[in-house]
């Protein structure tokens, strides 16, 4: 989620995003062969993706150390720091750790970043988040740093747009893009950091008080950041499987009505909508990234929270993070129907080349 607004802050304000260096990703193991160290390219669909590249240049930090880290007007100059420190940054832009005694840690190149740019003012994290608004009055006729006009062209918006744009907001502040903002050389996003979290939707975060400019983003969120076509077909392939498990355990056990007569058939083994979902139920169950103990409960409570919802003796697929294996014994027990995880499908769905 945070992906989605950065990538769509650059496209909306002409600029070109530079990825975080690559780094160990909590839960998301390495391709067969490669290295532990990955990026949003590994899984999303953004540095070969022409139509985003388009609008997105899309550069890593070590391209942007290299193109902007010089002392002749670069955004980022190195020329503060000794050759030691140099190279050591240099290091961190080619692969980091989020770990403090590190030699290459993260935050040193991203506090880096900030002291040459300009810390994103928004977050959607409580309890200081606020909504995004773009309004091209308020942007326009706004002055640089001049925050008592930006709010005078505010306070004179129609009331039908200040009524949405209450709508859209609810409690929270609304922050309007400003000129301040958009001329700022390098804008960073400090999404570690609880204060300037964007873990939340795009489209409940940002808002264009011109449908038609928002209609035009959604879409371009929509089309421009997908997975790479492995990912779908290895989800497809797992989709298949299980579909075709409830297909051979139920052939000729369902009625279908055909001519008003009830029949059994092996076509209407499969419990279908009209648009091929079925077969199974999913769940996801969060054991090991979040760090709440009212989540940290067994699996016959988690059985028993969800029993009324499953039907019987269907499959349920869940996805989960729980290493231990008899984690989910007591659950197995008292559901009818098999479960079935991630590992099951490893060999099938070719995992471990994604």
């Amino acid at each position: 989620m945070s992906l989605e607004n950065v990538v769509l802050l650059a496209a909306v304000s002409g600029r070109t995003l530079v990825l975080p260096p690559d780094q160990i990703i909590y839960l998301l193991e390495p391709k067969k062969g490669g290295r532990r160290e990955r990026n949003y390219h590994d899984l999303v669909n953004i540095t070969h993706n022409r139509e985003l590249l388009r609008r997105v240049p899309i550069i890593t930090s070590e391209e942007f150390l290299l193109l902007e880290g010089h002392d002749h007007g670069g955004l980022v100059p190195l020329n503060g720091y000794n050759a030691t420190y140099q190279t050591r940054l240099r290091s961190i832009a080619n692969k980091c750790e989020e770990r403090k005694k590190s030699d290459v840690y993260c935050e040193d190149l991203y506090d880096h970043f900030r002291l040459h740019g300009q810390l994103a003012p928004v977050s959607a994290e409580a309890p200081n988040e606020n909504c995004f608004v773009f309004d091209a009055d308020v942007f326009s006729k706004g002055m640089v740093g001049n925050s008592a006009l930006d709010v005078e062209h505010i306070a004179a918006l129609d009331g039908e747009t200040k009524r949405r744009v209450r709508a859209f907001c609810g409690n929270r502040p609304a922050f309007y893009y400003n000129q301040t903002m958009h001329d700022a050389p390098v804008w960073h996003f400090k999404t570690m950091d609880f204060r300037y979290r964007l873990l939340v939707h795009f489209y409940s975060f940002v808002y264009f008080t011109d449908p038609m400019v928002g209609n035009y983003y959604k879409r371009f969120v929509r089309d421009s950041l997908r997975y790479h076509d492995e990912v779908f077909c290895a989800a497809g392939k797992i989709i298949l499987a299980l579909q075709y498990e409830d297909y051979l355990r139920n052939v000729g056990k369902r009625s279908s009505v055909v001519g008003g007569l009830s029949s059994s058939s092996s076509s209407s083994a499969l419990d279908l909508d009209l648009e091929l979902v079925g077969g199974y139920s999913s769940m996801h169950i969060r054991r090991g990234d979040l760090q709440f103990t009212e989540v940290k409960f067994d699996s016959l409570q988690w059985y028993n929270n969800t029993k009324e919802i499953w039907r019987p003796n269907e499959i349920l697929y869940i996805a989960t993070d729980e290493n231990e294996e008899n984690f989910f014994d007591d659950f197995k027990k008292h559901h009818n129907g098999p479960l079935r995880f991630f590992n099951d499908y490893k060999a099938l769905a070719e995992l471990d080349n994604i």
